[in-house]
């Protein structure tokens, strides 16, 4: 497998991962951000604000992991 389709595969997980703990825990500051799943790209090529909800999403995936 090609390092860029286990990069996808990863962020997808934790994507997921992040995704579900702002549902479970209830966190509306983050709920618009879940409402799609991004590809790595999107993720990549976001700015502003986007990005920064983005990020908080990826950390509490990440979180999840440990």
């Amino acid at each position: 497998m090609a390092d860029k389709e286990l990069d996808r595969l990863l962020f997808d997980r934790i994507w997921a991962l992040g995704a579900k703990a702002v549902q479970d825990n209830q966190i509306s500051a983050l709920a618009d951000a879940t409402l799609s799943t991004p590809t790595l790209e999107e993720y990549q090529n976001s700015h502003g604000e986007r990005m920064s909800d983005l990020i908080k999403v990826i950390k509490l995936g990440i979180a999840q992991l440990r």
